[in-house]
């Protein structure tokens, strides 16, 4: 095992001190794209699968336990919320003042409003009449208040008010199989086929409307991969200065001796694009070996959660991704 914690260390330190990946310098790409570690500065998080952001506060979801600051300048600190499970992911609401998040290993969704606080708001274990089983993603579209989960095993999205009110779902089991997230771009939700190497864009969630875009390569459903073995197997993809950017669940475990690094962190102009395969592959920007899973857009960066499959807790950081036109 320590032999394993010096390899992942070593190839940090070479990520870090790369100056250009080959790749990025022929097509340009490193001259105007930028990733730094933005959290945490030094060490690891106990894993590490998303940041979100409401007013001052970041919160990271890492594992059993959430991280906080309220200053981008000073330390992470533990939150006070305890009995998480496998948490997966946060969301802020404006509307109601409260962050909500999929505590994915208990099977439920909460509510709190303090993270130095261990009382919560909510707790809620079903929708529109279906028991959650695994929530992994939330998202909120801030234009309608509507908020968005899913039960990743069975494509099930939900779509709900606060404390699960007013729910209801949109089984999309026929076209997907295991689903890891849930992006809003433009007020319009996107379902991400992680199995099925697609995405399902929701035209009109009440009419039940919504079409399919594929990727290319897709060679066989599958939780995890490489592109080799697979084709894209998506954690997530969200939108960012004119590009879709897309993860995808490669490691060392599920690649075998197949090369787990290749188009794990892709971008692309349209979804004609990603059916057609002509994308930028910008894996080489990020550390070897390491998942990157969720993404979080702002208007001035984007942030990449990355963790290590094999020796968890080493290399489990958010990246900031920033463009220079």
């Amino acid at each position: 095992m320590n032999a394993i914690r010096v390899a992942y260390a070593v190839a940090m330190l070479s990520w870090l001190f790369c100056a250009v990946p080959a790749d990025a310098e022929d097509t340009g790409l490193a001259s105007r794209i930028r990733v730094q570690k933005y959290a945490p500065q030094s060490d690891s998080f106990p894993g590490c699968t998303h940041i979100a952001f409401g007013g001052k506060t970041e919160i990271v979801t890492a594992g059993n336990r959430l991280f906080f600051r309220t200053d981008s300048k000073l330390p992470f600190h533990e939150s006070a919320i305890k009995g998480l499970k496998d948490a997966h992911s946060v969301v802020f609401n404006p509307h109601d003042q409260l962050f909500h998040a999929t505590d994915t290993g208990n099977h439920r969704l909460i509510a709190f409003s303090d993270p130095t606080n261990s009382e919560l708001q909510s707790s809620v274990t079903s929708l529109a009449g279906i028991r959650l089983k695994r929530p992994h993603d939330i998202v909120l579209d801030q234009s309608t208040g509507w908020l968005y989960s899913l039960n990743p095993d069975s494509s099930i999205v939900f779509r709900f008010k606060a404390a699960g009110e007013n729910a209801d779902s949109l089984d999309l089991s026929k076209h997907l199989g295991y689903s890891r997230a849930l992006s809003i771009v433009k007020n319009r939700l996107y379902v991400i086929g992680s199995s099925a190497g697609c995405v399902v864009e929701v035209v009109d969630f009440d009419k039940q409307e919504y079409r399919i875009h594929r990727s290319f390569g897709k060679k066989k459903n599958a939780v995890a991969g490489s592109w080799q073995s697979t084709g894209l197997v998506l954690n997530d993809v969200d939108f960012f200065k004119g590009h879709w950017y897309a993860t995808s669940y490669f490691c060392p475990t599920y690649a075998g001796k197949q090369n787990c690094d290749e188009n794990k962190f892709i971008r692309f102009r349209t979804w004609q694009d990603l059916n057609e395969g002509t994308w930028d592959d910008l894996s080489s920007f990020l550390p070897g070996n390491v998942v990157p899973y969720y993404l979080t857009p702002r208007e001035d960066a984007f942030f990449i959660a990355v963790f290590n499959h094999e020796v968890p807790g080493t290399l489990d950081k958010v990246l900031r991704l920033t463009i220079s036109e």
